[in-house]
């Protein structure tokens, strides 16, 4: 057995208040390829939380029967800080209550730094250990963090020990979906089908934001467009979106965590019994650039009422929604929904009470659209 847990203390934002991270590991530091995973850094997002206590389950009796023949890392919960956030009761953890900031932004990115390296004459001897001992140097360590600070600068460093990092999410109401960087088109699309995502969302080079996969992919990715490693042997990073808020339960859980060791298995890290080597590849996803995601507002306040679920394809100028009007001159008054493009609708929202300039939807189709600046186009997100 190779199994180790991991505690990483964090700073503490109160007397008598302890805060940590906790990781499992399997597999040894030089055995080959490498995946972390992790979940709940929106900590009110909670279908990857269940997923990865059945996954860390089944990789204990894979690493038991020696089939784990890379590394593998998994925090269970990302976000501690996060998941302590209540407001009257419900988790509130998308945004940190000390200042605002979304819990999933302002993460390091690497391109210009490996850029400057590559200048040196020695760069492109390095191997794959020689860069990722060079992306976590760069990110140093400080004694003088505010605790979240602390806590996404730790989850960067354990994420750029590894070649294969997943982010588990979920959105509101949802189909499940893949953010991926565009230079990993294929790799992407095999860890939608793997995990029965219909849809992908490919962001290019420099899409802003500092979203934690960004980290990986922006350093790894200044690589591949340097030609220094290929598409398969450079680092690939996906955020995952498990569905909706409400998708939580050990069915789906034991059914993702399943997938996601497959995807795992056709990444070389593992193999699986064969009787766990069922096909579980589906129809290849809708793939779409990020540019082309338009987030559909809502006009007024009221209650809004769905024609179209997530998962549907919707035509330009479509209404796949009403907002009934509770304060309308008229009795049951509503307001057209209408979608700007034609494409498919990959997120609607869970609470039905919704304000003026909410979103009611987001769509994905081909063409990247007018005024999405291609720098920033996480700000919605």
């Amino acid at each position: 057995m190779t199994y180790q847990r991991i505690e990483i203390p964090l700073p503490s934002p109160a007397p008598g208040v302890a805060l940590h991270l906790t990781a499992h590991r399997f597999g040894g530091a030089d055995s080959g390829r490498s995946l972390y995973l992790h979940a709940g850094l929106h900590a009110d997002e909670h279908p990857g939380l269940l997923v990865l206590q059945h996954l860390v389950e089944l990789l204990h009796v894979l690493d038991s029967a020696g089939r784990i023949h890379g590394r593998i890392t998994v925090v269970p919960y990302a976000n501690p800080i996060g998941l302590s956030q209540r407001l009257f009761g419900p988790v509130v953890g998308r945004f940190d209550f000390e200042n605002g900031e979304n819990f999933n932004r302002n993460f390091p990115l690497l391109d210009q730094a490996v850029a400057n390296r590559m200048r040196e004459a020695d760069a492109r001897s390095l191997n794959r250990s020689g860069w990722k001992h060079y992306f976590r140097g760069l990110l140093g360590g400080r004694d003088d963090l505010s605790p979240t600070a602390a806590m996404k600068l730790e989850l960067a460093r354990l994420a750029l020990e590894h070649d294969i990092v997943l982010d588990l999410h979920c959105d509101t109401d949802a189909v499940a979906h893949v953010y991926a960087s565009a230079l990993q088109r294929e790799r992407a699309v095999r860890l939608a089908r793997q995990i029965g995502a219909p849809v992908v969302l490919l962001e290019p080079s420099q899409s802003g934001g500092g979203a934690f996969d960004q980290t990986h992919s922006s350093a790894w990715g200044a690589l591949q467009q340097a030609g220094v490693f290929g598409v398969n042997e450079s680092g690939f990073s996906a955020t995952i979106e498990l569905r909706g808020q409400t998708d939580v339960n050990d069915e789906l859980a034991l059914d993702d965590a399943r997938r996601l060791l497959h995807f795992a298995e056709s990444e070389g890290i593992l193999s699986l019994p064969e009787a766990d080597n069922a096909q579980r590849l589906k129809a290849s996803p809708n793939v779409f650039p990020l540019q082309g995601a338009a987030h559909v507002r809502c006009a007024c306040a009221g209650v809004i009422v769905y024609r179209r679920a997530p998962g549907e394809h919707i035509v330009a100028g479509e209404t796949f929604a009403e907002i009934v009007r509770l304060d309308g001159e008229g009795i049951n008054s509503r307001i057209p929904v209408v979608s700007p493009i034609d494409g498919v609708m990959v997120v609607r929202q869970l609470q039905k009470l919704v304000r003026p300039g909410q979103r009611a939807a987001l769509i994905a189709g081909d063409l990247a659209l007018e005024g999405r600046d291609p720098g920033n186009l996480l700000l919605d997100f």
